[in-house]
């Protein structure tokens, strides 16, 4: 299911950070209170008036979207469903069965199991059918929205029931959710006697842990140096890009500059210790996807020609979004700040040009990965 929650999420190309509404408000209100008057007006001559069913909520959700789309384009509303998207990418976890879905001729089919979670552990199989989740029917039902079911509160139980063939039996299964912690890191290995491999998928709250214990696993297997794959990923928390950066320069460098007209986030961050892995050779593999935080990381490591970027031009997403919770169920994405790299470069609407520019072949072809072959031929020595 962890796929399937990134794989549904809306939310891409920025570096977000959480934000207390508190240090959002002007400090001298005075102005805000006729603002707000207006608004209120607005809000209650709609519902005395208007014909149609309308709620003060609903409408205070639509002029928020408003508001936030006339902006920029990754300031945005964030209703109550994807705002517990939201919440399970920036941490990382989710409460659930580990089981990863997909549609088949109309029906939810266990595509894989997470090897010790719950779904396994309760029997469950590849290719089984799920029918129903508490006795509701899947019916047309996406696979965004059976994730959505089977996720709850840790330690609590989940009745599925099951269609497996052959012989054809439907019986029902109960699950205890248990939380799951999504990798963020994959495919993880060495593909020479000292050149390893990985790729990171998303910059979430357990990223850079994930990526200690990888590294240290590879260290043991002999690695050298590193092919670090950023393709394809559009982001995450910013605090993570730094932390990955901390484990691969030295002390006392500059990662990135955060200007913000919010003090807590006008900030620059600086490498705290020497880093595990400062005499690694790195490449860092890029493409059009790659954005904000991969940028952070890439941007860092390039400056300082501490890696070799291989691919094709980044995204160029050199804001920061904070979200801020509005009610218990919703929240807004708002544009707070702007980042620079160590030497100062803006890559916002620009991107980070690879020092090796090199496009892939048609997608299937034999030898269509073309940037990683170069990547490996960057770091032959260690093949």
């Amino acid at each position: 299911m962890g796929r399937n929650v990134r794989r549904h999420l809306i939310l891409v190309f920025f570096v977000f950070v959480a934000l207390p509404l508190s240090i959002l408000l002007a400090q001298e209100e005075g102005w805000l209170v006729g603002e707000l008057k207006l608004f209120s007006k607005a809000i209650s001559v709609i519902c005395e008036a208007y014909p149609g069913d309308v709620t003060p909520r609903n409408l205070l959700y639509q002029a928020v979207k408003g508001m936030l789309g006339s902006l920029d384009r990754f300031s945005e509303f964030i209703d109550p469903e994807r705002y517990k998207l939201l919440q399970i990418h920036m941490k990382g976890e989710y409460a659930g069965i580990g089981a990863i879905l997909q549609i088949v001729d109309e029906q939810v089919m266990i595509r894989a199991l997470e090897p010790g979670k719950p779904a396994e552990k309760a029997g469950l199989l590849p290719g089984d059918i799920i029918l129903k989740i508490d006795g509701m029917s899947l019916e047309k039902k996406a696979v965004a929205d059976v994730s959505a079911l089977l996720r709850g509160d840790e330690n609590t139980p989940v009745v599925v029931t099951i269609l497996r063939t052959p012989p054809r039996k439907i019986f029902d299964v109960t699950i205890q959710r248990q939380k799951i912690e999504i990798q963020a890191i994959k495919d993880a290995r060495m593909i020479g006697k000292s050149l390893a491999y990985f790729r990171l998928e998303a910059w979430q709250e357990h990223t850079s842990s994930q990526a200690d214990k990888i590294l240290e696993d590879l260290k043991k297997q002999g690695m050298k140096a590193l092919i670090i794959d950023l393709r394809n990923n559009d982001g995450g928390l910013l605090t993570q890009a730094v932390a990955l950066s901390e484990r691969f320069l030295p002390k006392g460098k500059k990662i990135v500059s955060v200007q913000s007209k919010i003090a807590e986030q006008r900030k620059e961050y600086f490498v705290s210790e020497k880093g595990k892995y400062v005499n690694t050779d790195l490449v860092i593999l890029v493409n059009e996807r790659s954005a904000s935080a991969s940028e952070v990381f890439s941007g860092a490591m390039q400056d300082y020609h501490r890696a070799t970027l291989v691919g094709v031009k980044t995204f160029g997403k050199g804001s920061v979004q904070s979200v801020i919770p509005l009610d218990d169920v919703s929240a807004m994405k708002l544009t707070t700040a702007r980042y620079a790299t160590p030497l100062g470069r803006v890559i916002d609407m620009i991107g980070l040009t690879p020092d090796r520019v090199i496009a892939n072949g048609p997608e299937g072809t034999p030898g269509s990965d073309r940037q990683v072959m170069e990547a490996i031929a960057v770091l032959k020595q260690y093949m």
